[in-house]
């Protein structure tokens, strides 16, 4: 064990992941989701803190523009946004983004790879919820996908699981360590 620095800056007793450690993040099937997209406060405060909201708040697209002043704040938006607004606004494609659990209940694993794992209070930084209290390492997952090169074509995108709304964007990433 050792002491990190969360993403706020605070130290905590930090855990590397044990052998044979497995976990997934996100919801295949999801897609539908409450929150607002673009959601005007990605970073939290928010008044519903269920692992269930904090489990949709760990998936992002970040609509990337390396023209402008200024870059979309990760985990903005909870759905792969329209073509057309893809067109229109992000120049150089988008970067799904997916934050994974970082609070343990120190069972190496559970038969769904989830339930032993959840969000703190923060997604990416905060307090870990009442009987997950060992801290791991954060992990971020990032991929960008050049959708500028199909500005001005017909067509969707489509997650390739078949999902149009993204909602279960990167949903079968697993770690096993």
């Amino acid at each position: 064990m050792n002491t990190g620095v969360t993403h706020d800056g605070k130290p905590q007793k930090i855990e590397a992941f044990p052998a044979g450690f497995q976990m997934i993040s996100g919801n295949n099937y999801n897609r539908n989701t409450s929150l607002p997209n673009p959601d005007p406060n990605p970073l939290g405060p928010w008044t519903d803190e269920s692992q269930h909201q904090l489990a949709e708040r760990a998936l992002g697209f970040n609509c990337l523009n390396y023209a402008k002043d200024t870059d979309e704040p990760s985990l903005m938006r909870h759905s792969l946004p329209e073509k057309s607004y893809l067109d229109a606004n992000c120049a150089d494609g988008i970067r799904l983004e997916l934050m994974f659990p970082s609070c343990w209940d120190g069972q190496n694993d559970s038969d769904n790879h989830k339930s032993h794992v959840a969000f703190p209070d923060g997604v990416m930084t905060g307090k870990c919820p009442q009987g997950y209290d060992r801290r791991l390492v954060s992990l971020f997952y990032e991929t960008i996908i050049a959708t500028d090169a199909y500005k001005g074509k017909d067509g969707q995108f489509v997650i390739a699981n078949g999902d149009p709304t993204g909602k279960s964007a990167l949903s079968c990433s697993g770690v096993t360590y």
